[in-house]
C-alpha cells in the first residue's frame, strides 16, 4: 500500500507491510544437531536431495526405521524436526539419509526471540564437577554461556573434565540466577567455539520456569 508524503510523494505504509513466514531450511544452514534414537546430540551438515529426503554428513551406520531429531538454528530462530531413518540412494553420497515423518512445510517453527543478557550462572557437568560463568546470549530454546576460566581452583584436571562434559551431545544442567531468583534447567550441549564457550539448548523446561525466563527476557 502506498500513500503519498506531505511532499506528494509516495511513501510505503509500514502498517501495510505484510508479515511473511520465513521458510525453515536445515540445508541453507552451517549445521545443525541430530539426535538418532533419542542417543547424544551430534553436529552435522545437512542436504536435501532431489527426492525430498534429507542427507546428514554424519559417519557410522544408522539402523533403518530409527527415529530422527533434527534441529537448528535459522536467523535467530529456532526449528526442529522429526523424521525416520531411509536406505541411502544407491548412487547417493555417503551418509546417513531421512525422511521427514510430513513434510518440511510441517516444521516445528519455535521462533525465541534471542536478547543479550549478563546472567550469572553454574554450569553442572555429568560428573558433578561445577563451573561459575555468565550467560550473555539467550532465549526460549537454550543460551550462550561463558565459563569463568579465572577462578583460582581451575586446574589440569578440571580443565580436562570441562573439555569432556562440554562435548556436542552432553547433557548439562544450568543453574540461572534469574532477578527473581534462581532456575535449574537441564540443557544439551549443542557445541562450543572455544574452551569455556558453549552453546546449550533447553531440554523438557516446565511450565512455570518458560514463563519466568519469557518475563524476564521482555524486560530486557
Amino acid at each position: 500500500m502506498m500513500r503519498p508524503d506531505r511532499d506528494g510523494y509516495a511513501e510505503k505504509d509500514p502498517t501495510a507491510m505484510a508479515k511473511t513466514a520465513e521458510e525453515p531450511q536445515p540445508w541453507t544452514v552451517p549445521t545443525a544437531s541430530v539426535s538418532l534414537g533419542g542417543g547424544p546430540a551430534r553436529t552435522c551438515r545437512v542436504s536435501r536431495e532431489s527426492d525430498g529426503t534429507l542427507r546428514l554428513d554424519l559417519t557410522g551406520f544408522a539402523m533403518i526405521g530409527v527415529d530422527v531429531t533434527l534441529l537448528w538454528t535459522q536467523n535467530g530462530a529456532g526449528f526442529s524436526i522429526e523424521g525416520t531413518v531411509v536406505p541411502p540412494p544407491a548412487d547417493g553420497v555417503p551418509g546417513v539419509y531421512m525422511r521427514v515423518d510430513t513434510n518440511v512445510g510441517a516444521v516445528d517453527r519455535r521462533r525465541f526471540r534471542r536478547v543479550s543478557v549478563q546472567v550469572p550462572v553454574v554450569l553442572i557437568l555429568p560428573s558433578g564437577q561445577m563451573f561459575p560463568g555468565l550467560a550473555i546470549d539467550l532465549s526460549l530454546g537454550g543460551a550462550r554461556v561463558i565459563v569463568d576460566l579465572d577462578v583460582d581452583d581451575l586446574g589440569e584436571d578440571a580443565l580436562l573434565d570441562m573439555v569432556d562434559g562440554l562435548a556436542p551431545g552432553q547433557s548439562v544442567t544450568l543453574e540461572m540466577l534469574l532477578p527473581d531468583g534462581p532456575a535449574d534447567l537441564t540443557c544439551h550441549v549443542r557445541g562450543s567455539d572455544e574452551l569455556g564457550d558453549v552453546r546449550l539448548v533447553f531440554v523438557d523446561v516446565a511450565a512455570e520456569v518458560r514463563a519466568r525466563l519469557d518475563a524476564f527476557q521482555k524486560t530486557q
